[in-house]
C-alpha cells in the first residue's frame, strides 16, 4: 500500500509539473519565431521587445536633450509596458481561452479562439496571446503612451535584417558612451 501511494504522488506530481512546465515551454519556443502580422515585418516576439526597449532608451535620450530640465527615467517605459504584457496578457489570454473551451463564441470585444480543445489549449492560447499583443501594441498604438511624451516610439518598426543592424550600431553607442 506505501509503494502504490508513492507512486501515485509521483505520477501526479509528474503530471502537475508537466502541465505547468509545457505552456513556459511553449511559449519560449513560439516567442523565437516571427510574429504572423506584416507589422510586425517578421520579427520574433524577442526581437521585437528588443527593439522597443531601444526605441524607448533613443527617444527618451533624444527626449532628454532637447528638455535637460525634465527629469527623464530611460527605462520607465519599457519597464511599465513589459510589466503590462508580463504580468496581464497571458492572463487574459488565458481567460478568453478557458471561455472558448467552455463554448463562449468570439465577438468583436472579445477575441476569442475557436475549436479549442484540451489538446490544442497550448497553441491556442499563444494564438490569443499573440491576437492581443498585436491588438494593443499594433490595434490600440501602444508604442504611442500620450501620458508620458518621452514614451512615444517614433521610428518603424524594422525588418529583421534592419533589426540586426540597429542592434549592433546600439552596442557600439551604449559601449562608447561607457568609456
Amino acid at each position: 500500500m506505501k509503494k502504490l501511494s508513492k507512486t501515485l504522488f509521483q505520477i501526479v506530481t509528474a503530471a502537475v509539473l508537466l502541465v505547468l512546465i509545457a505552456p513556459i515551454i511553449y511559449f519560449a519556443w513560439r516567442m523565437g519565431q516571427p510574429l504572423p502580422q506584416p507589422e510586425f515585418k517578421g520579427l520574433t516576439y524577442y526581437q521585437f521587445v528588443e527593439w522597443r526597449k531601444m526605441a524607448y532608451e533613443e527617444r527618451a535620450i533624444q527626449y532628454q536633450t532637447s528638455h535637460p530640465a525634465k527629469k527623464v527615467d530611460p527605462g520607465m517605459c519599457n519597464r511599465n509596458v513589459q510589466i503590462l504584457t508580463i504580468a496581464l496578457l497571458p492572463l487574459q489570454s488565458f481567460g478568453y481561452t478557458i471561455a472558448s473551451l467552455n463554448g463562449a463564441k468570439p465577438r468583436a470585444s472579445y477575441p476569442l479562439p475557436e475549436d479549442v480543445t484540451i489538446v490544442n489549449f497550448v497553441p491556442k492560447w499563444w494564438d490569443t496571446f499573440e491576437y492581443l499583443f498585436w491588438y494593443n501594441t499594433i490595434r490600440l498604438n501602444g508604442l504611442r503612451n500620450d501620458l508620458v511624451e518621452y514614451c512615444r516610439v517614433q521610428s518603424a518598426i524594422p525588418t529583421p535584417e534592419e533589426f540586426e543592424t540597429m542592434k549592433r550600431e546600439h552596442e557600439v553607442h551604449i559601449s562608447t558612451n561607457s568609456q
